[in-house]
């Protein structure tokens, strides 16, 4: 193993310099030419204000560490989608689940090496220039974005590994961070959930559900922490422990599965769970749930089913590799079609008229739900 470390740092060498210099020429360019106080500015009453903190740049490194993240997964098990580069690593005298692991290692060193030279030089430019932050923030946002960092990558290591072909590990890394949120827009659409954040009900908004959710409330949160002018985000406990097992699971599936990895299955139609057979079916059910009109199911729905009847089966077109669909997939486009109007008629004559009743209860309980997590 310790090879085969030596060879994975010699490997990446080229790109770990290259994404170093990348990033760190980004963020000191934009600390350059950013003003971080603004002149004196007025209330609404039209009293001075003084000067107050401006563009903390927390978005440069946030931006940073998540394309990173997407990058370098794709980059490090891209060899399972060739075939020829699948044999020729599986030849090796190493276990699969070994070589997982250096994979995993390298990565993200690719990751956290360039996006921690990149982050202090960026803060030395900022703490150099004129500026009213509370720049001791910046020390906890680091530290605090590095396991978040480490979570990511290793979800988005497990879903592109799910697939069999560099086309399809993409689509299902962006897919799954953007399905999780969809039961929520639903809900939000339905029953008015909006009007009921600020009874505690936070942890049913759809933005905390994407496997991004963590590293873009991070830095979101962070950014009002350096200027001075945060609150307490209620919701934070709820949202770092959704991510924390996120990460656990998708480690612990990424090595479990190592093993059963076969050379034989590159370039083969990508059949996984995680993949087109769970991912295609949920979209399509809960779009049409998201369009399902409470006033004109007749007019604007034909319309709304007939699209996603249509783009459902192009997506399967392109699973199969072929215009011959499975009985399988037959019913899973019927069976869509018909939980999303069921779907939809649930939101718009149960939860719409009656929500308010319904949730109530739930409502107390989840205005409780951040304290007891902040307190575990």
């Amino acid at each position: 193993m310790k090879k085969a470390i030596l060879y994975e740092l010699k490997r990446n060498l080229l790109p770990l310099c290259i994404f170093t210099a990348l990033a760190t020429a980004i963020f000191v360019v934009f600390a350059l030419t950013t003003d971080f106080v603004s002149g004196f500015s007025s209330d609404m009453n039209g009293d001075p204000l003084g000067r107050t903190p401006i563009n903390p740049l927390v978005e440069v490194p946030g931006f940073t560490l998540g394309l990173l993240c997407v990058a370098v997964p794709v980059m490090q098990f891209a060899y399972r989608m060739n075939k020829r580069s699948a044999d020729l690593w599986y030849a090796l005298p190493i276990r699969r689940d070994v070589l997982t692991l250096v994979r995993v290692l390298g990565g993200l060193i690719l990751v956290l090496v360039p996006y921690t030279v990149s982050y202090w030089a960026g803060f030395a430019v900022i703490a150099a220039s004129e500026n009213l932050f509370e720049l001791g923030q910046y020390g906890i946002l680091f530290a605090a974005s590095l396991p978040v960092g480490i979570g990511l990558f290793g979800v988005n290591a497990f879903l592109f590994t799910r697939a069999n072909t560099l086309f399809d590990g993409i689509v299902f890394l962006l897919a799954w961070a953007i399905l999780p949120t969809l039961p929520f827009c639903w809900l939000d659409s339905a029953a008015n959930l909006g009007r009921f954040f600020r009874d505690g009900i936070y942890w049913f908004s759809p933005a905390n559900y994407s496997t991004f959710s963590p590293l873009v409330w991070l830095f979101v949160q962070f950014a009002g922490r350096i200027c001075g002018t945060a609150g307490t985000l209620a919701e934070a406990p709820f949202i770092y422990a959704l991510g924390a097992v996120y990460a656990a699971a998708a480690y612990c599936g990424l090595f479990f599965t190592a093993r059963r990895h076969r050379a034989e299955d590159v370039a083969q139609v990508s059949d996984s769970w995680f993949g087109y057979r769970v991912l295609i079916p949920a979209f399509m059910a809960l779009l049409l749930a998201l369009d399902y009109p409470a006033d004109d199911p007749i007019g604007i729905y034909a319309t709304a089913y007939a699209v996603t009847l249509a783009v459902g089966t192009i997506a399967y077109f392109v699973y199969r590799r072929s215009f011959r669909l499975k009985l399988a997939d037959i019913l899973c486009i019927v069976g869509a079609l018909a939980l999303g109007t069921g779907i939809g008629l649930l939101g718009t004559q149960v939860l719409g008229p009656y929500f308010a009743e319904l949730y109530s209860p739930l409502r107390d309980a989840a205005a409780l739900l951040p304290q007891a997590l902040s307190i575990l």
